[in-house]
């Protein structure tokens, strides 16, 4: 029987209960699947070691700050007044 590393707290049927860290065997079968796409157990092989590939963590890198630009100065026209 396959046994799984779990990495969150669960409980499954019949009332049982699994804490992270813990290593069991006796999940349901038809919860599996979706545990393991969820990352909350890992498959172990026969000496103890993750059978899942790790999950990529990519960090969020923030944008560049752009610097505002400076407003226009316009220059109202001269005006020469006529004599």
């Amino acid at each position: 029987m396959p046994k799984y590393l779990v990495k969150v707290g669960l409980n499954y049927p019949p009332d049982r209960r699994a804490e992270a860290g813990d290593v069991v065997e006796d999940l349901p079968s038809k919860s599996i699947k979706w545990l393991r796409d969820q990352g909350c157990i890992e498959l172990l092989d026969a000496n103890g070691k993750s059978v899942d590939e790790p999950v990529e963590v990519v960090e969020e890198v923030a944008a560049p700050e752009v610097p505002a630009e400076e407003p226009a100065v316009v220059e109202a026209p001269v005006v020469e007044e006529e004599k």
